[in-house]
């Protein structure tokens, strides 16, 4: 016997019951005879309940997610996540990426205003994003439009910019308290990654180091390895594996093709208002307004 959970997160404050009962409805209607629907749910908040599947034979939880493909398609206002429900899904590490995941701004772009090339960076980083583009590819060509910044003097100055996504410090507080390790492996810089780790208390940070001159201007050029997908991914499993948890309690959240890799990687993926695109492939999607409802994927009720 094989247990699944599909949790269903609506992206208004409250999930009424007449959108419940219809889910539940269409979820009957596209399962097989290999699966059964519990008639119980269990509220996890007022927007987020799980409902429970079980199946008698040996099926997994993407056979699953690909008979509910058209419920979870239906509904643009509900995130309808599949997953087996078993112990790995309470976290044990989640890494995040960091751009339009833990804060809302691309530093990158914040940084090409400086130099009036932010429209140009703009564009390379939305094919990046929507995996139409290489990301080594990409960010060598947007790093090499910086080429001439004086970059020194511009850290502080940045860091005040970014605003944090809303609820990331109250999902990571939780998951702290229930002793998840959490990481941000970014495409982005170090000064930055590194300033997030600090404010979120994140236990790991990793991103691009940006080559200056003796006089703190940019060459144009990152030095060492590049933070993409593929490097995201090692990264992910080394640290499980300092960690000391298993590949099954982790899961990686964000909104980029970078991003892909470390999801498949991981025990599991989410999507973070990401791209249509990130959104097809990654495990999972979430397109509410706050983080913190992740809290409820991972299997937590509201306090």
């Amino acid at each position: 016997m094989t247990a699944f959970v599909v949790t269903c997160i609506g992206h208004d404050d409250a999930l009424p019951l007449p959108k419940i009962d219809a889910i539940i409805e269409q979820i009957k209607s596209a399962l097989s005879d290999a699966f059964t629907l519990s008639d119980q749910t269990k509220k996890l908040a007022e927007n987020a309940i799980d409902l429970h599947i079980s199946s008698s034979s040996e099926t997994s939880w993407l056979q699953l997610k690909e008979q509910l493909k058209s419920v979870i398609c239906a509904h643009s206002d509900v995130d309808i996540i599949v997953q087996v429900d078993n112990e790995f899904r309470h976290k044990k590490l989640v890494v995040f990426d960091m751009d339009s995941t833990l804060i809302y701004q691309e530093v990158i772009e914040l940084i090409a205003a400086y130099a009036g090339v932010e429209d140009k960076v703009r564009d390379i980083t939305e094919r990046a994003m929507n995996n139409e583009l290489d990301f080594k590819q990409s960010l060598r060509e947007r790093v090499k439009l910086l080429k001439g910044i004086k970059i020194d003097h511009l850290y502080d100055e940045i860091k005040q910019k970014l605003l944090i996504t809303n609820g990331v410090p109250e999902l990571c507080e939780q998951l702290h308290a229930n002793g998840c390790k959490l990481a941000v492996l970014s495409g982005g810089f170090v000064p930055f990654a590194n300033y997030i780790k600090e404010k979120l208390h994140l236990d790991f940070a990793r991103a691009n180091v940006l080559e200056t001159d003796d006089e703190g201007v940019l060459t144009g050029v990152t030095t060492g390895p590049v933070v993409d997908g593929e490097l995201k991914a090692e990264t992910l499993l080394q640290l499980c594996e300092e960690y000391g948890i298993p590949k099954e309690a982790s899961c990686m959240v964000g909104d980029g093709g970078n991003d892909l890799p470390a999801m498949a990687a991981a025990g599991f993926g989410v999507a973070w208002n990401a791209k249509p695109k990130v959104q097809e492939l990654a495990p999972a999607r979430l397109n509410t307004s706050s983080m913190v409802n992740l809290l409820h994927v991972f299997g937590y009720s509201s306090k």
